[in-house]
């Protein structure tokens, strides 16, 4: 071991940054201006499963410095295909379409000169949802009758995965120390 690898085993390491930090010096991302630049926010939906029935951005764009305002429908044709969102570990995994926009999570976004812009924007956005029921538990959403994430296939199970590398129970037999649990989140 270098003499150099032993001064900083075992004690904290002096960071460069903190002087900047603490002063209120230092230069975050959201603080980056860059001449041209503008500000995205994205409208999400408060329903963890809900159809949008309606979407009303006229206010929204109304406003000064708002540059644009895009829902899933503004952009459909942008897209031919939604954004990968699986490996594809087995043959037979589903693997729904995943959209940028109304389609998937955000429901909107909001281009404008700056980001105080762009939020009051997103608030002036009007969104008439049809909530659907929803399952948050991972045992729950593979009950028969569960509510389905994505109708198409019929299920919430995206695939099962035979992972085999030799004999467990023997594994386990042999083992010194064996640690069981439930981890949830």
């Amino acid at each position: 071991m270098t003499e150099t690898a032993r001064r900083y085993m075992g004690n904290s390491v002096p960071r460069k940054e903190d002087a900047a930090l603490l002063a209120g010096r230092a230069t975050f991302t959201d603080d980056i201006r860059l001449s041209g630049m503008f500000h995205l926010a994205v409208l999400r939906s408060p329903h963890a499963h809900a159809r949008i029935t309606a979407i009303d951005t006229s206010a929204a764009r109304e406003l000064p410095g708002v540059i644009e305002v895009f829902t899933g429908d503004d952009l459909a044709d942008e897209w031919a295909i939604g954004i990968p969102c699986g490996w594809p570990v087995t043959e037979d995994i589903n693997v729904p379409d995943h959209w940028p926009l109304a389609r998937g999570e955000g429901v909107a976004v909001v281009l404008a000169e700056d980001r105080y812009k762009a939020q009051n924007a997103l608030e002036r956005i009007v969104v008439d949802y049809d909530p659907l029921p929803a399952v948050v538990d991972v045992e729950e959403a593979l009950e028969d009758g569960s509510p389905l994430a994505h109708e198409e296939f019929g299920t919430n199970e995206c695939y099962t995965w035979p992972l085999a590398t030799g004999d467990i129970d023997e594994t386990f037999e042999k083992a010194d120390v064996i640690v069981k649990g439930r981890y949830l989140p």
